[in-house]
This record gives C-alpha cells, sequence and structure tokens, in this order.
C-alpha cells in the first residue's frame, strides 16, 4: 500500500482559513436579524428575519410561503455548510470553491431576488460579508497553493 503524505498547511493558508470560517458562523448568526421588510395587510411596517421565514412553526398555508422557505433556507444552509468545509478541509482547495461559489449565489439571491426595496439591515450586512468572503477566499486559494 501507497502511504499517503500529508502536506503541512502554511501560516497563512490556516489563518484565512479561520477567518472564513468565523465569518460564516456569523453569517449564520446573521439569519437571525431582519432580512426582509414590508408592510402588512393591515397597513403595518414588518421586519422579517431569514429564519423566520424559512422555519416557520404553524405551516406554510401557500406555495408561495413554501417557496420563500426554501429560498431563505437557503441563506441558512449554505454559510453553515461552507462553515464546515472551512473547519473540516485543510489541505485541499475544495473549501475555496464552495465559499467562492455561497458568496456568489447568496450575493446574486439579496440583490436580484429580496431586491432593494425590501432588503433589510441583515442582508446588507450580509452581503458586506459575502464580499468580504469572496475576497478572502480568492487569498486563501493563493496562500494554499504557495508553497513556504
Amino acid at each position: 500500500m501507497a502511504s499517503r503524505t500529508k502536506s503541512k498547511e502554511n501560516k497563512s493558508a490556516k489563518r484565512l482559513r479561520i477567518t472564513l470560517a468565523v465569518l460564516y458562523f456569523i453569517q449564520v448568526v446573521l439569519t437571525t436579524f431582519p432580512f426582509l421588510r414590508g408592510i402588512t395587510e393591515d397597513g403595518e411596517f414588518k421586519q422579517l428575519t431569514a429564519f423566520e421565514i424559512a422555519i416557520q412553526p404553524a405551516g406554510y398555508p401557500t406555495a408561495e410561503d413554501v417557496q420563500l422557505a426554501i429560498f431563505y433556507g437557503i441563506f441558512i444552509l449554505f454559510p453553515m455548510v461552507a462553515f464546515f468545509f472551512c473547519v473540516l478541509d485543510k489541505n485541499s482547495n475544495v473549501k475555496n470553491f464552495i465559499s467562492v461559489a455561497c458568496s456568489i449565489i447568496c450575493s446574486v439571491m439579496i440583490i436580484f431576488v429580496i431586491g432593494p426595496a425590501q432588503i433589510a439591515i441583515g442582508a446588507v450586512i450580509t452581503l458586506l460579508l459575502y464580499i468580504l468572503i469572496l475576497f478572502l477566499s480568492t487569498m486563501s486559494f493563493f496562500a494554499s497553493v504557495k508553497k513556504e
């Protein structure tokens, strides 16, 4: 049997991986911040979190509510998956590709699906962090390729 040698992770790649993991943890926490704002049928101003929209204990009355739950569930699921990739994947670049894909998909969803008319402070902070994560993921890719 051929033994598989593990290459040691360099310091800058390790720091970036830990930073990305922390930022993804913050993204998961941000799902409890207001994501969507709007006016109810009663004329009241209401802000909803991604967590409230995705998980409704009373059930989903319409098919549109199910679609919204799936859509906002992506904002909860993608950062969780990327977090575990960043924590567990030390020596390959899979975490970087997952991180870039997650950042691009979630950013596009915030900008084009939620839209500027209904976006709330939680979604704005999330969008800014995804831009930072995208930048750090590309840095992490180059840092993991660099040999010390």
